[in-house]
Parts: structure tokens; C-alpha cells; sequence
């Protein structure tokens, strides 16, 4: 195995038998007649070379994997010199046995060893040469088939072996005495020479050089010289000795199989379609340029299997399953698909795969691909164009010379009302009856190269009526530019001319009704001058048409409007929006309007635009009436402030006597009055705190309206806590009331505590109030939501449906002609405020089965809410009441 003739050539350059490539040192020594094997750092033999089987009788497998001291027949000799080895001394050659096949054979076995380059013994090398006898070594020599050069150190031959006579083609006696260097061809000379030098100066140990020889005749022949230095024991030079291999064939197939690689890589180059080539295993592994630019992919972006990335989505498993199945069968694979470029675009190639074979186990394939799309566009433009001809309401013909009918389409049978058979072969003319002089001279210009276009005439159907046809005719030119047939579009108008007929009417209605209608109707060009006449116009500012031409129409503007308007009238124009403008318009009679004009630009092809229309309206007597609402609408404002104003002052004065009355009521009540003055004097201070609540009412809903919304002062309060604090009231105030507190999760927040107690007193006290029997109610409040606090309040009475939708309107009641209904029907209003203020909301349901819920839900801690200003009105100028808080 390759992996195995590098590790023994590194063993054996180690052991130091000489620098170079290890394969080529291995493959150097196994025709080497000297007999060696190659010991790991344990001594078991790891490598042994052909000569050394031969000499054995042994195979190689026999030999590897054996200890090498098993190999000696004189075991002491292989162990004292192992011992020398591995402690670094030298090791002379010494005789030694080894044992063959057939019995001991007597050899001089030497050793060099192997270090890493730490110095540590890696291994060693022996070597196994016959008895030093001259007869021996003539025999080793003459037989080795490898070429064997010994030479002086200045270069001269001393002696060569046979190999080296048959590889020149020169005989030993032409060879000794010769120069080395002469021999060499002179191109690779000054490299042999100077590699002769460094060894011989000791500067290298060996080298190994590939280089051309001279034949004697004079042909050239390449050979690998693997060369070295024999030294005495003093390590002084003696002569040079080389091995020649000869490597003609093997370098001359190299240079043939470049030579194809560098014709196939140009071919690539140069060729019009893309190429790849892939193996079974890995896939993609080449593309040509074609290739890349067709795909717009690089081979590093479709190496192995990710090529098929670059095929259409639609098309991938088609092409990938026809590659496997040309892989399996080994039959070519074509077909057509798409190619996904990277940018999204589409390119139709024709593909192709085979199998290239090479004699290996391993498959490989070549592929093509040609860009097919402008064929495949024009195959699709194609039958486009054949769908648009077959399904075209137009009649097409294409004619012959002679004007006769050749190929028509079914849109012609329809137009006409002809069958095919009655179609073909007639003359053109005779389809369009009474034009036939008409068509001639079309046909003559035609036929000419010019193009005739859209003649009006009219063709008769088979049923004899007649429809009207536009006629447009063009050459058809063949290959040279000749004009070799003629097409036709018949092209029915009689719809259009119906439409067109239409249009005068609409546009004669149009005019009769601008001349009819009380608003004043204009047109103007693009650049805002008046062209054309206008009936209204003249008859309410008593102008001409000479008059109003051009920019006279704006002489009629009042004097102080003119120089605004036609600011503004030019700016409309140049911007192409539309215009609105007031202005005032002289009559006829020289009086004044107030007008209110519009207009707007219409549009032509492109979004030029073609003239404006524009319409004048007077609105004097809008304006008017305008001026005697607003007067209204200013007493109005003025009353309901003198309304506020009294409330306030009547809040305001009415509590003061009213304190003096509870305080003598309660003064009286300490003096434990008897049960008759008693009795009257509680009914006292139950209707002065009750005038007490209304006063207060009336003072929050002048606030409301005077400041746009309660004041709130939020601090950490407890919603439940408060609840609690109010049903107790309650239950002093009511003895025989029943209420139920529910409260869930956490119920603290920030909030106004007075306020909220004064929501949750109105809405507790009325629940108990309106309580159909029993005064019994339930208040629950829900503080699960980290966001809000809910807080509801049911009872089992009923609101009636037709107070639902104002119960929430300050004076409103929420059961009319109740004995229960005491106060102004200011708590739901201020209740409603209350939860405004924080930024929440409070609604009611009430149904006969459920009875009615009130439900507020107060964010947790709200934002100050934003009101409005004092005094500020809705769009239409009444106070805001309800919808106070705007923020």
C-alpha cells in the first residue's frame, strides 16, 4: 500500500541511506541486488526487499512480522550488534548465517541505524551481501537491473554494469574512461554537475535526480540517478557510485497524460457548453467556465453533491433520479430541465450524463449542460402567440400575394360568420363590399412595405347585415427580407361606435344640464384660462364670452379677493390639485355673493392634464343663516353660565344657615329631648344631611363644569377597607339592611380615598335604596388583575330599559315616580366623574332575572387623567358635560 511505502522509505531515510523522496528510496532499493530488511525500534522486521527473498528462498509475508534475530542462524552475531545499535556506537560489518529455505547461507551483514530528531532509535537497516570476494561482487553487479555507475571524483568513468550498457546503447569499453557529464543531455548538465560538486563536498550525503542521457544514437532517454560517495574508514571521499533507473516510458506516459490534461482543460475552456465531471463518491468535482457562467455557480459552490442546489426545485427530483438511474445502469441520461441561478433567475438547459470508464472500480462521470432558454422562450413566445391569435376576438387573415385568403383565425368565422371552407381562397375585397377600389391600393402599398392602418369600412356576415370594421394591414418578410405574404386585422368597431354615440348623448345632456342648474358650471384649459362659453357664468355676473375669455373671468372677483385668488387658482394649476376657494362674486345687478368654488383637473393618457372643471356656489344665505345660529348659540352659552353661576352661589349660601340648622338639631338631641321631641328632631337632621348631600352634589357638578373635570388627590388607598367603612355607615343609617362584602385578591391602590368613598356610598346607598323588597345588596371587589381593581355593586332591583341609555346624565333618576327616589340624580353623574377622573370606567346592566349590576373598573395606579379647560365646548358649542375628561 502507498501509506505503508512512505513509512518504510522514512524508516530507511532515517536509518540513513540517503536524502530524497521516501517512495522513490523504496522503490530504489527493492531492485537493489543487496540484500536488506528494515527493523522497527523492538527489532521485528518491518520491510525486506526482493533480493533478500531470492537469497532466502522466502516470500516477503514470511519474513515481515518476524523478529529478526529468527532470521540468523548465529543468533549472537544479530544480538551484539542490536546492542550496539541502540547504544549509539559503531557497528563494523561483520560475517554472519542466515537462514534460508534450503539451510544456513554465509553473508557480511551490516547495520546503520534509525534516530528521530530527538535522537531517539526509531529502527535500523541490514544489509546482506555475499562473501567480499571479487567473483562475488562481479556477479552482483552484472546482475543487478538496475544501472550501476562508479566514477572518479572528477568525474570520470571507472566501470559500469550491463544495465547501464542497454540503457545508453553503448558499449562498457565506449563508457570507461568517459566523462559522466557527458552523457548527460546539456539541458539537465549544470544541475547534474552541481549536485556531483555538493556531494562530493561533503555537503550532501546523496540526492537523487531525474535527468535525460544520450543513446549512442543519439536519442534521448530519461533516467532517475540515485547517487552517493564511497568513503574509507576515515571518511575520506573515494569515488562516486550511482544507480541509474531507467524511467523513459513512465515519464513519457506522464508527458502524454499532461499533455491530454492541458488539451481537455483548454477544451473546457474553450467549449460553447458547460462541463463537469463527478465520481459515483464524491460527487461533483470539476467545472468549466461554461458551466459556471450558465449556473452563475462556482466549482467551490457545487463541489460535491451540492450542485444539485443549482437545479430548478421543480425540476430537481426529475434530474436527480435520471442521474441515479444512469449511475446504476450505466446508459447514458438526457433530458431538459431548469437551472436555478443564484439571483433567482430561471435558465432551461439540455443536460446530459455518462459514464466515463477508466478500466477502476471506481465510476465517474461527465456531464453537459447547453443553455437552451432563448430556444425555449421563443418555443413559449410561440405558443403564446398561437393562443392569442386562436382565442383573439379580432379576424385575422394572413393573405397571399393576390390578396386571397391563406390562414385565417376563429375569430375571423365568427366576425363573418363563414365556415372555413368558405373562407379560404377568397378575395380579401370581396369580404368588405364596396371598399374593393379601397383595398386594392392597400394591398399595392403593402405589398410595397408600407403599413396601411385602420381603415373604416364595413364587411357583410353570412346573414347580410352589415358591421362596421376597421381595416389594418402590415408585409410579412421572409428570411431575405422580401415581402412574402400579408396579414390583416378586421377589427369590429360597431360596440365602439355605439359607445361614441353614447358619449355625444351624455355630453349633450351634460351641457343641458349645466345650463339648467343653479350652481355656475366652468371648464378652463390646463393653465386656468377660461376657452369655453358658460351659460351660468354670464347669467349671474352679466359678463360676455368675449369677457370672461382667457383671464377676464376673474374682473367679476371682488377687488379685495382678486389678488388671493388668483394666487391661489395659479399655484392649484401648477400642482394639479384639486381647488377650493371662497370668495365674493359680482352679480349682475352689482351686488355681491358669497361663493364657495370648486374644482378639479381631469386627467388625459400619461396623467397630463386636459382641461378643469370647476363649479360656483352661492352661500349667502348660509352664511346668513350660519350668522343667526351663532347668535343663538352665544345666548345659549351666556344662560347656561348665569345657570352655573347660580348654582354655585346657591351651593355655596344655602350650606351655611343649613350647618346652623344640624348643629341646634344636635345640640338638642345631647339634651335627651322625649321621645316626641326626640323623633322630631332626628326627622330634622335626616332631611338636613340629606339637603347637606344635595348641596354637595350640586357644588361637584359646578366644579365639573367650571374646572372640566373632578380634582383627585391619589394616595395608597385600600378599595375593600373603604367598602367595609361604608357598609358599616350604612348599616347605622338602615338598621334593617343586609349587605355583602366579597373581596378577592389584592385590593390596594392609588386612588382618591375620599372620592372613591363618595362612589362606593352612591352606589352602596342606592343598591339598598332601590332593593325591590328586603334592602339587600352585595359589593364585591375583585383585585386578581395586576392591572385593575373591579368593583361591582347588585342588587336584585330593575332599572326600567328606557333609562339605561341616560342614567349616567346628571338630573336623571334611576326609577321614575318611585317613593324610594329621593335627591337630584346627581350620583350616578358624579359616581360616573369619580371613575373618569382615575382613568376608568363605570356601566350598569339591568334585567328582570339578574337584577342590575354597576361595575368600575379602576386601573391600579392611574395615570392623572387630562381635562379639559374650564368653559370649553364640543364642536358644537355646548359645554362639555359627560365627556369631560379628553386625555
Amino acid at each position: 500500500m502507498p501509506s505503508e511505502r512512505r513509512t518504510t522509505g522514512e524508516l530507511l531515510a532515517a536509518s540513513g541511506a540517503f536524502a530524497g523522496d521516501h517512495d522513490d528510496l523504496v522503490e530504489c532499493l527493492e531492485h537493489s541486488a543487496v540484500g536488506i530488511h528494515v527493523v522497527d525500534r523492538t527489532g521485528m522486521i518491518v520491510w525486506v526487499n526482493p533480493a533478500l527473498c531470492a537469497a532466502l528462498g522466502r516470500d516477503a509475508d514470511d519474513c515481515v512480522g518476524r523478529h529478526a534475530a529468527e532470521l540468523h542462524a548465529d543468533a549472537h552475531v544479530f544480538t551484539d550488534m542490536w546492542s550496539q545499535l541502540r547504544a549509539g556506537e559503531p557497528v563494523p560489518a561483520r560475517a554472519a548465517r542466515l537462514r534460508g529455505a534450503a539451510g544456513a547461507c554465509d553473508v557480511v551483514l551490516s547495520a546503520s541505524p534509525g534516530h528521530d530528531p530527538h535522537g531517539a532509535l526509531v529502527g535500523a537497516r541490514f544489509c546482506a551481501r555475499g562473501p567480499a570476494t571479487p567473483t562475488g561482487i562481479a556477479a552482483l553487479v552484472a546482475e543487478a537491473p538496475l544501472g550501476i555507475v562508479r566514477a572518479r571524483l572528477d568525474g570520470t568513468i571507472l566501470a559500469v554494469n550491463p544495465a547501464v550498457c542497454d540503457l545508453l546503447a553503448r558499449p562498457a569499453a565506449e563508457l570507461v574512461g568517459c566523462d559522466l557529464f557527458a552523457l548527460t543531455h546539456p539541458d539537465d548538465r549544470q544541475l547534474d554537475q552541481d549536485k556531483f560538486a555538493q556531494l562530493c563536498a561533503a555537503q550532501i550525503r546523496s540526492y537523487v535526480l531525474t535527468r535525460r542521457m544520450l543513446r549512442g544514437d543519439g536519442s534521448l532517454v530519461w533516467t532517475r540517478l540515485h547517487a552517493a560517495v564511497a568513503r574509507d574508514g576515515g571518511g575520506e571521499p573515494q569515488f562516486w557510485f550511482g544507480l541509474v533507473e531507467d524511467i523513459d516510458a513512465r515519464h513519457r506516459a506522464e508527458e502524454d497524460r499532461r499533455r491530454h490534461e492541458r488539451q481537455y482543460e483548454i477544451l473546457t475552456r474553450l467549449s460553447p457548453v458547460g462541463i463537469f465531471l463527478g465520481a459515483a463518491e464524491a460527487e461533483c468535482v470539476f467545472v468549466n467556465a461554461e458551466w459556471s457562467r450558465i449556473t452563475g455557480r462556482t466549482l467551490p459552490e457545487v463541489r460535491g453533491g451540492a450542485w444539485r442546489r443549482a437545479l430548478h426545485p421543480d425540476d430537481a427530483a426529475r434530474v436527480i433520479a435520471g442521474c441515479r438511474r444512469a449511475f446504476a445502469e450505466g446508459q447514458p441520461f438526457s433530458g431538459e430541465w431548469r437551472m436555478l441561478r443564484p439571483d433567482g433567475t430561471t435558465v432551461w438547459v439540455l443536460g446530459q450524463f455518462a459514464e466515463v470508464p477508466d478500466g477502476s472500480a471506481h465510476k465517474h462521470y461527465v456531464g453537459t449542460i447547453t443553455d437552451i432558454t432563448d430556444r425555449v422562450r421563443a418555443e413559449l413566445d410561440r405558443a403564446r402567440l398561437a393562443v392569442i391569435v386562436e382565442n383573439a376576438a379580432d379576424a385575422l387573415f394572413l393573405l397571399n400575394h393576390d390578396g386571397t385568403v391563406a390562414i385565417w383565425n376563429p375569430g375571423a368565422e365568427k366576425l363573418l360568420g363563414h365556415t372555413g371552407a368558405e373562407i379560404r381562397g377568397r378575395f380579401i375585397g370581396d369580404l368588405v363590399p364596396g371598399h374593393g377600389s379601397e383595398v386594392q391600393a392597400a394591398m399595392r402599398r403593402v405589398l410595397a412595405g408600407d403599413v396601411v392602418r385602420e381603415i373604416e369600412a364595413q364587411v357583410r356576415r353570412d346573414d347580410g347585415s352589415l358591421i362596421g370594421v376597421t381595416v389594418t394591414a402590415c408585409p410579412v418578410h421572409d428570411g431575405e427580407g422580401h415581402v412574402s405574404a400579408i396579414s390583416v386585422i378586421l377589427h369590429d368597431v360597431t360596440e365602439l361606435k355605439e359607445i361614441e354615440q353614447a358619449l355625444r348623448t351624455s355630453e349633450a345632456r351634460f351641457r343641458a344640464l349645466v345650463e339648467v342648474s343653479t350652481q355656475i358650471v366652468w371648464t378652463t384649459d390646463p393653465t386656468g384660462a377660461a376657452v369655453e362659453d358658460s351659460p351660468g357664468w354670464r347669467a349671474f355676473t352679466g359678463q360676455t364670452y368675449e369677457e370672461l375669455r382667457g383671464w377676464g373671468w376673474v374682473n367679476a372677483i371682488a377687488s379685495e379677493d382678486r389678488a388671493r385668488v388668483i394666487a391661489e387658482w395659479k399655484a392649484a394649476c401648477a400642482g394639479r390639485e384639486p381647488f377650493r376657494s371662497e370668495y365674493r362674486l359680482r352679480r349682475a345687478d352689482g351686488s355681491y355673493a358669497v361663493t364657495e368654488v370648486r374644482a378639479v383637473p381631469m386627467l388625459g393618457p400619461g396623467g397630463v392634464v386636459r382641461e378643469w372643471v370647476g363649479a360656483s356656489v352661492d352661500v349667502s344665505d348660509q352664511r346668513r343663516v350660519a350668522e343667526q345660529r351663532e347668535a343663538l348659540v352665544a345666548d345659549l352659552r351666556r344662560a347656561m353660565h348665569y345657570q352655573e353661576m347660580f348654582m354655585a352661589v346657591l351651593g355655596h349660601d344655602l350650606r351655611s344657615p343649613l350647618s346652623a340648622i344640624l348643629m341646634a338639631t344636635s345640640l338638642g338631641l345631647r339634651r335627651r329631648p322625649d321621645d316626641r321631641m326626640r323623633r322630631v328632631l332626628q326627622q330634622i337632621a335626616s332631611s338636613g344631611q340629606r339637603m347637606l348631600r344635595m348641596i354637595e352634589q350640586l357644588l361637584d357638578v359646578t366644579r365639573i363644569r367650571a374646572a372640566g373635570g373632578l380634582e383627585v388627590r391619589p394616595t395608597r388607598a385600600d378599595l375593600a377597607a373603604i367598602c367595609r367603612t361604608i357598609i358599616d355607615e350604612q348599616h347605622q343609617a338602615n338598621p334593617a339592611a343586609r349587605i355583602v362584602l366579597d373581596a378577592r385578591g389584592e385590593t390596594v391602590g392609588t386612588w382618591d380615598v375620599d372620592r372613591l368613598s363618595q362612589m362606593a356610598s352612591n352606589l352602596i346607598g342606592n343598591a339598598i335604596q332601590h332593593a325591590e323588597g328586603a334592602p339587600v345588596a352585595t359589593a364585591q371587589v375583585d383585585g386578581r388583575d395586576p392591572a385593575l381593581v373591579r368593583f361591582i355593586v347588585h342588587n336584585r332591583g330593575v332599572i326600567a330599559p328606557e333609562m339605561l341609555g341616560a342614567i349616567f346624565d346628571p338630573f336623571q333618576r334611576a326609577a321614575k315616580d318611585s317613593t324610594k327616589t329621593a335627591g337630584l340624580g346627581l350620583g350616578l353623574y358624579i359616581t360616573e366623574q369619580i371613575a373618569l377622573a382615575h382613568g376608568g370606567s363605570v356601566a350598569v346592566e339591568s334585567t328582570r332575572t339578574g337584577g342590575t349590576y354597576f361595575r368600575v373598573e379602576l386601573p391600579r395606579h392611574p395615570k392623572p387623567a387630562t381635562l379639559s379647560p374650564p368653559g370649553a365646548r364640543d364642536e358644537e358649542g355646548v359645554p362639555l358635560l359627560r365627556g369631560d375628561v379628553v386625555g
